[in-house]
């Protein structure tokens, strides 16, 4: 993601998120200075019970009370990095460099959309605010015992559903509580707390989703819930990869494996031509065709919006070719329940020589290689993971 602050950020955020105003630090003084429609949107947003009908004062005292409430059991789903800024911010307000901050802290949105934080702009700052209700609110529980190890508990599981979703795309409920328990004995659930928590931990996850039965979890980023079951039995004949604790810490990190030795000769071969940050991005797009077993004709499409590449002799585009069925047979993917390629041939003696989505590079009409060329883009294009979110967004993050 560029450094840039766009026009498109500053439309999303500005007035809603980021108060055009300069600093205050009382509750009230804090959302008073939306105006009375937007502060009912907000209640609205929260789910929070207010008077409508009363003045903006008795609106923004009404919804604290509702913070109030709420605030503990709702905090104990943070991360341990906004609790940790939640109590920095306990001493005084923070100025902070807009965009490197958010990409040092990428959950303050929910500290912001709850409205535990405010952040506003003026005279070409940005200030973090907790107001002064709302530290007394939290030093009455923020270093409680009972609460550190409740909110210890929610993000290991936290980290386990991340996995998960990285790993498999779409699971059994049954199973992902399997795992759980077998590694967390210290941390018993029962099926239906598990399924309350998650259900909970959705609403700061847009990307963790329950069927309605209950019995599948699934990765809303690429899964509507209509094609879980056709997904789940088109790899019906694989059982699950069984993850160690060591495969959760890192999968809840990352959706790829960038340690395997293939993963790194293909970004060798991209390093010479590219900067840091592209390489990155292009090593993403790459692991998100792989994963999703999406076809090459796709992928250079993508690269075509994206970036400047030119393969200029039939050797470059055979080394690709092979490095890219090598990093393919050595990925780990949704479609094989986690497992790689390489270690289901190992039991089924099935390894393809070329994996399901590559696609010929040679001119169908001369037979001959024929240098691909493609030109600069932005960031802004339709993930090709088929979110319909945009790459950015989404797997490019």
């Amino acid at each position: 993601m560029s450094e840039e602050f766009t026009q498109e950020m500053r439309d999303e955020l500005y007035g809603h998120i980021i108060v055009l105003h300069k600093p205050v630090f009382s509750f009230t003084k804090c959302l008073t200075t939306y105006s009375k429609e937007d502060m009912i949107t907000i209640a609205d947003d929260l789910r929070y019970r207010v008077r409508r009908s009363k003045t903006k004062t008795v609106i923004a005292e009404d919804l604290f009370k509702e913070l109030s409430l709420k605030s503990r059991h709702q905090l104990s789903f943070q991360s341990k990095e906004n609790i940790q800024l939640l109590k920095e911010l306990v001493n005084g307000p923070k100025k902070i460099d807009f965009i490197p901050f958010f990409h040092k802290n990428p959950d303050l949105f929910d500290l912001l959309y709850f409205r535990w934080v405010f952040l506003f702009y003026y005279e070409d700052t940005y200030t973090l605010v907790m107001p002064n209700e709302t530290k007394e609110m939290l030093q009455n529980f923020i270093d409680d015992l009972d609460f550190k190890e409740e909110n210890k508990r929610k993000n290991l599981l936290h980290e386990y559903v991340e996995a998960f979703m990285n790993l498999y795309g779409a699971f059994e409920t049954d199973f992902f509580l399997k795992v759980w328990t077998q590694h967390n004995k210290q941390y018993p659930l029962e099926l239906n707390k598990l399924l309350f928590e998650l259900i909970e931990l959705a609403w700061f996850n847009e990307r963790l989703r329950l069927t309605d039965n209950l019995e599948y979890i699934f990765d809303n980023s690429f899964l509507n819930e209509n094609d879980v079951p056709v997904f789940l039995s088109s790899s019906s004949h694989h059982n699950y990869y069984q993850p160690t604790k060591a495969d959760i810490n890192y999968f809840a990190k990352h959706e790829f494996d960038e340690r395997t030795a293939q993963y790194k000769k293909m970004s060798r071969f991209f390093a010479k031509k590219l900067s840091s940050e592209e390489l990155i991005d292009i090593m993403d797009l790459i692991m998100v065709h792989i994963k999703l077993d999406l076809d090459m004709q796709n992928l250079f499409g993508e690269l075509n919006s994206q970036f400047s590449i030119v393969f200029n002799s039939a050797k470059d585009i055979e080394e690709f070719s092979h490095l890219y069925l090598n990093l393919n047979n050595h990925s780990r993917k949704l479609s094989n329940k986690g497992h790689t390629p390489e270690e289901l041939s190992k039991n089924q003696n099935t390894l393809s020589s070329a994996p399901n989505n590559v696609v010929p590079f040679t001119n169908k009409n001369t037979g001959k290689q024929k240098p691909i060329r493609v030109k600069k883009g932005g960031r802004n294009e339709p993930c090709p993971c088929g979110s319909g979110k945009k790459y950015k967004h989404c797997h490019g993050k």
